[in-house]
């Protein structure tokens, strides 16, 4: 036999059932001499037995020990036995008792000890047991599913078996030890149970024969992952677990774990693990650990030191890809599981003070016999969130722990069966039976609100200290794995933090809205704090309108929204990119700041907006305005904003269109060199704006009796005075003004205490107008200027001058200059050369007498003229890009301005700057006065 063993091994094992076993349940013959049966490749035995988790069984007289709880042993197809004897009542209460305190009995002096004609049982520890097994040398001893022959049994279990010992030919032990992990090792409570010995060589000859059966079937395939655990603070310890899941036997012939993290791998390899999972037995378990109270197979704990972190594990053909898991959660531990069910439903096997939810060794999905009877699983659907709050932990005075609450909107369930998802992590709900009642409510909290008495459990989720919306999660059942998605509208923000705390919380009812007042735990809003942990009621909620006063973009951003000051209730904007923004205005609140963080340019007592507000694309607000009730929506250019706020020294105030905004008169105590007010009363700059579809001209404030009022050009100004028409709007008296030149470019100019500095306004315009410039062409000698005769009359150009900030040239037509050029366009097309006078409608190049093969847009036309200067090689000095440029006519001995680019003459002049190969031409019906009035081009090649 010791030869073929040999030859067994080598070949390897596999796993098939002949339902065969040398022995059979008790008959007559069965006595008070305990009698041991083994069975191997059998389930469901023709044994009628209850689904009992105890290791005994009594009944009709017959007193049965088993070497694994009963229940597993109903399903268990690998090695397996019971060891029977008659018993009279009495004697079997009494081995009830000793076996029952394998249940981890507390008590330090235990005793048991029943004996009779060649047997006895005797309660001990492992460790004074080890120290007695020193003393002997079997025949044969069969632990840890292996036989000192080296055979090896297989179990579709990875559960400890009592140790089997041939002590002699006619002496047989079995070492029953505790399930318990709170104990050492050696304090193990035990059971040594000696008895006289069944034939041996027929356990021998039974494995052997079914090893042999099961290796020429098996298909060979590598297991599935099922569990993992790590936690030196848990009695489970470590461990690793893989699942055969098929309905079949593999061999797996792995001879290596390979482990892969951070680019180095490291390999286990041992004896015991070769032999151990050569054959895995139909949704077969193989554990490892590092703990040998499993009895599992042995592996080092650096190899299960990174489990729950991101790393790669492989068996076989078989990989786990593992990530991230938290196998502590608050007060309870959880093993990351596969094709699993409820904690609460779970079978399981050992035991442990604290609470835990796993079963090594056994199939994930094994549920406890009883649990039929009792109150239902939850289901996903029924579960729905009711509130969310960030936390403030940050805040020694006030660290409330973040929290999302739930209400089970269904029946009343066990809310262990699922597990919530956020952010890819998983955290079951809880690892015991826990009952939520109809309409009760369950928090999942980052801390336990201690002295609350709330139904909760901690979770390490993380959560950054400012939130704006509820963060989507899943809500999974852990039986069928399948899930319901919890999103909310990605456009709908919340503004939770106030100054330098999370002062609300969100609340769901048809909407998510910041927390109420009115809702809030009295406890927590008498420090400010609205959010209602434990509780979720219902209420009308009072949504509100406001004021936008006050904006600055750069430095420090910020606004103000101003209230009705007793109203109390939600707020609302929507900002450019359709994203709406919801807050809580208190009663007795007249202003309200909202930035990014507090800091002394805004105050401390500041909504948080997110980052990234004030971005590029923050052009407009919408509101619903306080007084009426109607949806403002106030919208702006950079351009404008820049002109308005002085280059970011100003804040803004918006106003009426046409005005749109006004500049902050508040200089800044706390920020030197910046004009703002945020939380405090306004003071607006004065604005003025000419009216373009009535007569006249519109002030935001009144004039009143002071400023000074002027019309003319830099030529001369004369003083002029208003005509009121409305408190706001008035018209300029012009009766006793006379230029002397009715063709003459006039301004108007206005200065005024509350003015931050003089405006004016093109008041009439000459004949002929610049209307394109291109002053930075690929080739600098080929720069123009596009004019056209916008009046009734024609008008020569040879009584022209053209100037920029340096200079002033006379115009000529371009063949009086060069009598024998035919000068063209880039593409072929010509002008005019000969003539200098533009009839009505009509348009003229002015170019550098060096220029030719001129880049012309669209609008040139081959009755253009063609102009030039009289006798430098530049227009002026040449143009730059920005500069101002006029065009002046001789008139009665004196140059009176026509047109300008830039109105460098005005009081509102401007500079618009262009990069090499870009020009400008003037929008249709634009009056020229400011930079948004020209459109930049390109020369197209």
């Amino acid at each position: 036999m010791k030869q073929f063993l040999l030859i067994f091994i080598v070949f390897g094992f596999s796993c098939t059932s002949q339902n065969q076993s040398p022995f059979y349940f008790y008959d007559d013959s069965l006595g008070e001499v305990p009698e041991f049966f083994f069975e191997y490749g059998t389930k469901d035995s023709s044994l009628n037995l209850p689904d009992s988790n105890e290791l005994f069984h009594y009944e009709n007289g017959i007193f049965c020990v088993y070497s694994i709880p009963i229940s597993l042993y109903k399903l268990e197809l690998g090695a397996k036995f019971r060891i029977c004897s008659k018993l009279n009542e009495e004697s079997s209460k009494r081995w009830k008792t000793g076996f029952s305190l394998l249940k981890n009995q507390k008590s330090e002096y235990q005793t048991f000890f029943e004996f009779g004609k060649g047997w006895n049982l005797s309660f001990t520890t492992f460790g004074k047991w080890k120290e007695k097994r020193k003393e002997m040398d079997p025949i044969i001893e069969w632990k840890e599913q292996v036989f000192s022959t080296g055979l090896v049994t297989y179990q579709s279990f990875a559960i400890p078996h009592p140790i089997f010992l041939q002590k002699s030919n006619s002496e047989c032990e079995v070492v029953y030890r505790s399930y318990s992990l709170s104990d050492t090792e050696n304090q193990t409570p035990t059971i040594d149970f000696e008895f006289p010995c069944p034939p041996v060589e027929k356990v021998l000859d039974l494995v052997l024969s079914q090893n042999q059966n099961w290796i020429s079937s098996c298909e060979i395939g590598s297991p599935n992952i099922s569990e993992l655990f790590r936690h030196s603070e848990s009695d489970y310890l470590r461990y690793l677990e893989w699942e055969n899941t098929k309905d079949k036997v593999i061999c797996p012939y792995a001879e290596t774990l390979e482990r892969e993290k951070d680019g180095v791998t490291i390999t286990f390899q041992s004896e015991d693990f070769r032999k151990r999972s050569r054959v895995m037995l139909p949704h077969g378990i193989l554990l490892l650990s590092d703990n040998p109270k499993y009895q599992g197979i042995l592996i080092p704990k650096q190899f299960l030191s990174q489990l729950g972190t991101t790393e790669t594990i492989r068996f076989g053909e078989s990989v786990l890809y593992d990530a991230s898991f938290d196998f502590k959660q608050g007060e309870e531990y959880f093993a990351k599981q596969w094709r699993t069910t409820s904690c609460r439903d779970q079978k399981k096997l050992w035991e442990t003070e604290g609470y835990f939810c796993g079963n090594p060794g056994l199939p994930n999905y094994l549920e406890e016999n009883s649990i039929s009877s009792t109150i239902p699983k939850c289901f996903p659907s029924q579960i729905h969130l009711t509130e969310f709050y960030p936390g403030n932990e940050t805040d020694s005075n006030f660290p409330f722990p973040a929290y999302f609450e739930f209400r089970n909107e269904g029946t009343t369930c066990d809310l262990s069966s699922l597990n919530w998802i956020l952010n890819g992590n998983v955290y079951p709900f809880s690892a015991k039976e826990e009952i939520l009642n109809q309409n009760g409510i369950f928090l999942m909290t980052k801390e336990r609100w201690l002295g609350w008495n709330l139904l909760e459990r901690e979770k390490p989720f993380t959560i950054p200290k400012q939130m704006f919306q509820i963060p989507p999660f899943l809500i999974q059942s852990r039986l069928s794995e399948e899930s319901i998605s919890v999103e909310f509208d990605p456009n709908r923000f919340h503004l939770l933090r106030k100054g330098n705390q999370n002062r609300f919380s969100i609340i769901v009812q048809e909407k998510e809205i910041p927390h109420p007042r009115i809702l809030s735990d009295p406890r927590l809003l008498s420090y400010g704090f609205q959010l209602s942990p434990g509780v979720h009621e219902t209420n009308q909620i009072n949504f509100i309108g406001s004021s936008l006063l006050e904006l600055a973009q750069n430095p420090y951003p910020f606004f103000d929204f101003g209230f009705i000051e007793g109203e109390e209730g939600i707020g609302s904007f929507q900002s450019s990119e359709k994203k709406d923004y919801f807050y809580w205005k208190p009663s007795g609140t007249k202003i309200i700041t909202f930035g990014y963080e507090p800091n002394l340019c805004n105050g401390e007592n500041i909504y948080h907006l997110p980052s990234g507000f004030f971005g590029e694309s923050f052009k407009s607000l919408s509101y619903v305005e306080k007084i009426t009730s109607n949806n403002r929506l106030i919208i702006w250019s950079d351009a404008l904003i820049k002109e308005k706020s002085y280059d970011n020294t100003r804040s803004l105030h918006p106003e009426i269109a046409p005005i749109l905004l006004s500049s902050s008169m508040v200089s800044s105590f706390p920020c030197p060199g910046l004009w703002r007010s945020p939380n405090v009363e306004k003071i607006s700059s004065l604005e003025i704006v000419k009216l373009r579809d009535q007569v006249g001209y519109l002030a935001n404030s009144p004039l009143g009796n002071v400023g000074s009022f002027l019309f003319g050009n830099q030529r001369q100004k004369l003083p002029i005075s208003i005509l009121p028409l409305s408190d706001l709007q008035f018209n300029l008296d012009l009766t006793n003004v006379f230029s002397g030149h009715s063709e003459e470019q006039m301004y108007s100019y206005f200065s005024h205490p509350n003015l931050i500095k003089p405006i004016g306004f093109l008041e009439k315009k000459g004949p002929i107008q610049i209307e394109a410039i291109y002053p930075n062409p690929f080739l600098s000698q080929n720069e123009w200027v596009y004019v056209c005769n916008r009046s009734g009359n024609s008008e020569d150009l040879s009584s022209y001058l053209i100037e920029d900030e340096t200079s002033t040239d006379d115009l000529v037509s371009y063949q009086s200059r060069f009598p024998n050029g035919t000068p063209t366009g880039k593409n072929g097309k010509g002008f005019i050369t000969s003539d200098t006078v533009l009839p009505p409608s009509k348009c003229a190049w002015i170019v550098d007498p060096d220029g030719k093969d001129w880049y012309l847009p669209i609008f040139h036309s081959e009755s253009d003229r063609l102009i030039t200067v009289v006798t430098t090689q530049t227009i002026g000095n040449g143009i730059s890009s920005g500069e101002f440029l006029q065009l002046r006519k001789k008139s009665n001995g004196v140059s009176i301005l026509i047109s300008s680019f830039g109105h460098k003459e005005s009081a509102s002049n401007f500079r618009k700057t262009t990069s090499t190969g870009e020009y400008l031409w003037l929008k249709t019906n634009a009056e020229g006065t400011t930079p948004d009035d020209f459109e930049v081009y390109r020369e197209e090649n």
